[in-house]
């Protein structure tokens, strides 16, 4: 049986008897790539879709077949094949900076959903290779195409002596894939969160220079209009001395 499946159904059975809302069930078994390849800006978004029966099982490219398997048997629902309209499901990659082609333009920074970018302008920029999570949403974004995705080699090929290490490993990788998981997640919600804050604290100084502006134009044309009462009153008597 495939390691991933073995892996995405434990996900899946563990998301079942925790016994929380269905978004959270179904968000759990999602790999946390925030790559919107489903159509949907992030998983936990995608979650909410299929919850509410606006999206289907299928339509996650990172989690492959075994993924739409799990959700699928989450949901109570049949087996449907994986949707490749929405994608191919790749190795796992993470992104490469070339840093003699890079021109600092920090697209990618404001394109990462997980913030695994870091650099300024006019600087080179550089990963967190242990926080990029593969979406290639930094790829398009990018002027100079400095950007390539690699993809993760195994860091051991030591044959397993029998079963009982096998699933040990298997184990091992699935408790660090949920690591590595509910880590993309937070780093996801907490941009959204920075995003949001970002927004308002914009909205908040305009409208304060906003008001500011009003009161300077009103104390303007307070003034106008004393400085044209003083010229009217100044013609007024040069023309009562003309007079006399």
């Amino acid at each position: 049986m495939n390691e991933s499946f073995l892996i995405l159904t434990g996900l899946g059975y563990a998301a079942k008897s925790n016994g929380g809302p269905l978004v959270d069930q179904i968000d759990a078994v999602l790999p946390q790539t925030q790559c919107a390849q489903c159509d949907y800006p992030g998983c936990r978004p995608y979650a909410e879709a299929i919850a509410s029966g606006d999206a289907k099982v299928n339509q996650c490219p990172p989690g492959g077949q075994e993924g739409a398997d799990a959700l699928a048997e989450l949901m109570g629902f049949k087996s449907i094949l994986l949707d490749e309209t929405h994608g191919e499901t790749k190795p796992k990659r993470i992104a490469l900076v070339d840093e003699n082609a890079c021109i600092g333009c920090t697209l990618c920074i404001k394109a990462c959903p997980v913030d695994a970018f870091v650099g300024s302008s006019k600087v080179m920029t550089q990963v967190i290779a242990k926080e990029c999570t593969g979406c290639d949403l930094c790829l398009p974004v990018c002027p100079v195409d400095c950007i390539e995705m690699i993809e993760l080699q195994p860091t051991s090929k030591t044959p397993f002596i029998n079963y009982l290490q096998y699933y040990e490993s298997l184990n091992k990788k699935q408790i660090q894939e949920q690591e590595q998981r509910e880590n993309a997640r937070n780093r996801f919600k907490f941009r959204e969160m920075r995003l949001e804050r970002n927004k308002r604290e914009r909205a908040n100084l305009l409208e304060s220079k906003m008001v500011a502006l009003k009161k300077k134009m009103a104390k303007d044309k307070n003034q106008k209009e004393k400085i044209d009462a003083a010229m009217s009153r100044i013609k007024t008597s040069k023309v009562g001395n003309e007079v006399k």
